[in-house]
Order: structure tokens, then C-alpha cells, then sequence
């Protein structure tokens, strides 16, 4: 009997591998399955799409693609036929070799080489000779070592878990998923009609697809999701304590929710130091971590400005530079501005980048000398320095700035420098001034 057609032998594969259904999945064996109404195998699903039908298809989509699945089984098996004939093709198809159609060796859950050669022969010429046809074996037998297999035997629940991309485990946790899966498995649904069902519902819609991929990571592959979770509530504490969070029960726990927000959200630093920054207080006169050295920092800086700010405000700024919501100079920019106001006789040398420190310094170590006070001892709060840093015009009432001359005249008429020995070393001078005047000699 002559060989089938072409077209013949190409029916018959498909009444052999699936019984003609398009949606027909082969169960796992070796890690991997067969897929579709000519059951090919997933791990040949990418390169040989991207072959025969121009785009590198996943096996879901492959599976949710009819069209894909026509062009790329007949393009191989079009080349198997070319090269091998019918028979040839047959136990490639079934085997992965051309030449093993004479064996008596069963495949998994199938017939043997032999067997099942001879049962797509003579299902071909069931078919007219230019293909098509309604011959349909609904029972398939055969199973593919690397080319074909079967759909004869139902998946399992876990199996048809994993063929919609997530795990039973994760389904049987929340009751609208399990509610859900239980329908598409009794239905026999497709990927593409399951995933349609499950965006619609609350839990897809309360998860983003971070989230999804890491609980379904969770519940098929718990070991490698704990040391995720672990090395990100690691780095989550490291953060926190750089940023000056103190350790307490409450901050435990708000460390393992940043920890899940980094695997389960894709949460960066910066949006972890936006929320940590919420919960860092500072308190007295100790300031831990960046937070610490910020506020430390804006001190520092308001006390050469001859400022003073608030507790809270020190708190506050902190926290915010903390946050990413704010920069140091935005906080000593208000400060400049209230030394400006404060001082506005020099504005023009604030502006310029000067400290109120540096203007009053001659101010300063004139004080200490005339009143022979430690120069530590004095400060910009000082009611001298600051009486002669806001100097004004007593004609006019504009404000001038005071001559150092004027300020040493002023300290000499301050109670604090009779009792010095400049005073004490002055008046004996006068005196000694006076009695040489009345011809007296000492």
C-alpha cells in the first residue's frame, strides 16, 4: 500500500496525539509537558514558533494560539515527512529518532515506537488525501519522549495549577482563589480564560504583579521566599539604624513590614527611608544616626547664625531630610533668613555666604579683652554683641554698623570691667596722670 499523503498523515498525528483539541495538555514528565493538538513539547515551543511562525511564543501562549499551533507543527512535521516518509516521521515525532519504528519498547503511559507508527498509519488513510476530514479518536494512547505526548490522562490539581503560572498551595490559602480554580479545573478551562476570571477578582486586584510573583513564590518554593524575606528584614534594620530609628518591640515590627515591601513591592531606599523617616524621634540633646547628624549639623549652623530654633524644629527638619523631602540647605536657607531679620544691617555680607560669627568676631575679641573674660565665655547671644551687631543711626534710626572704638568705649562703661585689672591698671594711670600735674613726684 502506497504511503500516505502528506496531508493524511498530518490529520492522523493529530487524532493520535490529542483526539484533534487544541487545548489538550500533556502530563508532566521530566519537568516539562506537551502542549496542544499536536502535543509538543514546551521546551520546543520558543525556538520552533519563533521557526515556523515568526514570533517566540511561551507554551501558555502557544496553547492559547491555534493558529501557532497549525504552523509549527506542520512546518516540522512537513520536514520529518520530506526526510523520513510517513513511517519515518511518525517515530521521530513520537521518539526523536527516525529509525526506531520497529521497536517493541513502550514510551510513558503509551504504546510502543512500533505501535504507535503503525496507528498513525492506519488512521492516515482514514483521512482523504488532501487532509481534513472528521475522524477523531477521542482516547489518545501515545505519550512523546521529547516530541509528542499525551492528553489521554487527566492533570492533576497541582497540575492545573501550575498550568494557569501559580501553585495549588496558593489557591487552597484564600477562599475566592480556591472558589475560582475549583470552577476552571471542573470546567476545564483555558489559561487565557482563567486569567481573565482572575482579574476580576479582589485578590488580583488588592495585589500588584510583584506581590503575585513573590506569594506564589511563597507557597511553591517557601524555603527560597523565607531567605528573601530574611536578607531584606537584614538590610531593612541596617537602614533603619543608619537613619537613627531606636530599636523597640513596635519598630521590630514595622521592620518586618518594610522587609515584605521589599520583596513583595520592589520597595527601594528611598521609598523605605520616606516611611522609616515617619518614625525616627529625637530626643534631648543625643541624636542618633543621619537623622542625628543632620539636626547636629543645623545646630551647629544656627548657633553662627546667633539663631535659635525650637526643639520641634530641629525634630521636624530632621525627619524630613531623613525622608528625601527636604535638603540641609532648604533648613539653612530659613535660617539665614532669620538671621538676616535679626541682623539686617548685615544682609548683604549673610548673603555672601558670611556667618553672623564671622562678622562679630572683632566684636568678640574685643569683649574678651577689655573685660578679661575667656573667649569661649562669650557668645552671639550676648546682649552687648548683640547690641552692637544691631546698631542704628540714633539721628536717623537706620541701621549702621557700630566701629569697634565705639564698642570698646561702651565694654568700659559695663559694671564687669571695673573689677578688672584693665580698669584697676587705667585708674592708677589717671591717677598717677593727675599727681604729676600738681608737681607731685612718686
Amino acid at each position: 500500500m502506497a504511503q500516505p499523503t502528506f496531508e493524511q498523515f498530518f490529520s492522523a498525528i493529530a487524532e493520535q496525539e490529542s483526539g484533534g483539541r487544541y487545548s489538550a495538555m500533556g502530563v508532566m514528565t521530566g519537568g516539562d509537558r506537551a502542549y496542544g493538538k499536536y502535543q509538543i513539547m514546551g521546551a520546543n515551543i520558543p525556538s520552533w514558533t519563533a521557526k515556523y511562525y515568526g514570533k517566540r511564543l511561551s507554551p501558555s501562549q502557544f496553547l492559547n494560539s491555534p493558529a501557532a499551533q497549525e504552523a509549527t507543527a506542520r512546518g516540522v512535521l512537513k520536514s520529518y515527512y520530506n526526510k523520513y516518509g510517513a513511517r519515518g516521521a511518525a517515530s521521530a515525532w513520537y521518539s526523536g529518532s527516525p529509525n526506531l519504528d520497529q521497536s517493541t519498547k513502550s514510551q510513558y503511559g503509551g504504546p510502543s515506537v512500533k505501535g504507535y507508527v503503525d496507528s498513525v498509519i492506519s488512521k492516515s488513510y482514514g483521512y482523504p488525501s488532501s487532509g481534513g476530514g472528521s475522524s477523531v479518536n477521542t482516547s489518545s494512547t501515545s505519550i512523546g519522549t521529547g516530541y509528542a505526548a499525551t492528553a489521554a490522562k487527566p492533570m492533576t490539581a497541582a497540575e492545573s495549577a501550575e498550568s494557569y503560572g501559580f501553585v495549588q498551595s496558593l489557591f487552597n490559602s484564600n477562599a475566592e482563589l480556591k472558589k475560582l480554580f475549583n470552577q476552571a479545573v471542573k470546567g476545564q478551562w483555558t489559561p487565557e480564560k482563567f486569567q481573565a476570571s482572575l482579574r476580576d477578582t479582589k485578590w488580583f486586584k488588592t495585589h500588584d504583579i510583584k506581590e503575585r510573583a513573590y506569594l506564589t513564590k511563597q507557597y511553591g518554593d517557601p524555603a527560597s521566599a523565607k531567605q528573601e524575606l530574611s536578607q531584606a528584614y537584614v538590610h531593612a534594620r541596617q537602614l533603619a539604624n543608619q537613619l537613627g530609628l531606636q530599636e523597640t518591640s513596635s519598630s521590630k515590627k514595622m521592620i518586618d513590614g518594610w522587609a515584605y515591601n521589599i520583596v513583595a513591592h520592589g520597595w527601594t531606599d528611598e521609598q523605605l527611608r520616606y516611611d522609616m523617616g515617619k518614625h525616627i524621634t529625637f530626643g534631648g540633646d543625643v541624636h542618633q544616626g543621619e537623622g542625628g547628624d543632620d539636626i547636629d549639623k543645623l545646630q551647629a549652623f544656627s548657633y553662627s547664625m546667633g539663631v535659635k530654633m525650637s526643639g520641634k524644629w530641629y525634630a521636624d527638619a530632621g525627619r524630613a531630610m531623613v525622608r528625601g523631602v527636604a535638603a540641609q540647605q532648604d533648613y539653612e536657607d530659613v535660617i539665614r533668613r532669620q538671621a538676616k531679620a535679626l541682623f539686617p544691617t548685615w544682609s548683604k555680607q549673610l548673603d555672601a555666604g558670611q556667618t553672623v560669627a564671622d562678622i562679630a568676631s572683632p566684636y568678640m575679641q574685643s569683649m574678651s579683652q577689655i573685660l578679661e573674660l575667656p573667649a569661649g565665655s562669650i557668645n552671639l547671644y550676648d546682649s552687648t554683641i548683640k547690641k552692637a551687631l544691631q546698631s542704628k543711626d540714633p539721628q536717623t534710626g537706620a541701621n549702621s554698623v557700630m566701629p569697634i572704638w565705639q564698642v570698646e568705649n561702651n565694654l568700659r562703661s559695663d559694671d564687669r570691667w571695673k573689677s578688672t585689672k584693665n580698669a584697676q591698671d587705667s585708674m592708677m594711670q589717671t591717677a598717677h596722670q593727675v599727681l604729676a600735674d600738681f608737681g607731685v613726684k612718686y
